[in-house]
């Protein structure tokens, strides 16, 4: 296969069959979001956001390109911004791993850290970007209310799960900003309304980079109000038992953080709870090499 861009390789990513010996009559999948650009779900979003705006004209080559983030999409920022030609400006929330600070400024962009939550970082870009100067410097792509960010996964990794697994009985994912799930969501609603759609979210006192912890009073963003209507349940996850399942997927080959360990205690408590049969998919948000510094702790 010869592709010319890097933004062609994103989407279309592999499912693996892995064993769960505890549940005999369940197909699972894991989609393996990793095997995107920067190794994460986010490229999908990044891309179809850029996109949107520059067919909408807010984006030009004289403008920096700004968003907040819990450390994926910034990865994804900043690799696409720097192949397509923009300067880019994001800014994170302390839950953001060395790996993907790393990552960020290699690739040249400009990287702020503040608060624990990525809102307030989000509220910040919006204050700079209605600014005079902001108003000619940057265009803000506020992924936690973009509607191109569940269009994203809608138009892509919902019909791709959909294509791999006709019968498919349930999906699972991570609520973080909400705007994957929502659009898979979205999409099977209205293509296969039998498939189920789980959700993990970090228990209460629990930091899971790439999870949202929303009974600590993190923001719901749209997607998530959206998401909420229309998932069957949602499983509160444990930083033990995220661990515990990172450590289970890694016998399979999967090389994820703990947000894809966290996705795995969900499926088995919803396979248990609903006694759920036949394909399941449990989607990951990306790779472990973006995680080693948190990974350490259990090696």
């Amino acid at each position: 296969m010869i592709v010319k861009s890097m933004t062609e390789l994103i989407g279309n990513t592999p499912l693996l069959r892995i064993e769960l010996p505890e549940f005999k009559k369940v197909n699972f999948h894991v989609k393996l979001e990793s095997f995107n650009p920067t190794g994460s779900i986010k490229d999908r979003a990044c891309i179809s956001n850029i996109n949107s705006a520059l067919e909408a004209g807010k984006l030009e080559k004289s403008k920096t390109i700004l968003d907040a983030s819990s450390g994926n999409m910034a990865c994804a920022l900043a690799f696409f911004g720097k192949i397509m030609g923009f300067k880019v400006k994001v800014v994170c929330n302390t839950k953001l791993t060395d790996d993907k600070k790393n990552f960020i400024k290699y690739f040249g962009a400009e990287l702020d850290v503040m608060g624990e939550k990525t809102i307030e970082g989000n509220q910040y870009c919006k204050q700079l970007a209605e600014t005079p100067e902001g108003t000619e410097k940057y265009c803000f792509l506020d992924q936690l209310h973009n509607p191109s960010n569940p269009r994203a996964s809608y138009e892509t990794l919902g019909p791709e799960i959909h294509r791999d697994l006709p019968d498919i009985t349930a999906v699972i994912g991570s609520m973080g900003s909400g705007g994957s799930m929502c659009g898979v969501a979205r999409y099977f609603r209205e293509f296969k309304k039998d498939t189920k759609i789980y959700t993990s979210q970090a228990a209460s006192g629990t930091k899971i980079p790439g999870t949202g912890s929303f009974v600590d009073g993190e923001y719901i963003t749209p997607f998530i109000k959206e998401l909420m209507e229309n998932y069957q349940d949602s499983f509160l996850v444990s930083q033990q038992q995220a661990e515990e399942r990172t450590k289970q997927l890694a016998i399979s080959g999967v090389y994820a953080g703990f947000q894809a360990g966290g996705v795995l205690e969900a499926a088995y408590q919803a396979i248990e709870k609903y006694q759920l049969l036949g394909d399941i998919v449990m989607i990951i948000g990306d790779a472990g090499w973006k995680n080693m510094d948190k990974l350490k702790a259990i090696i």
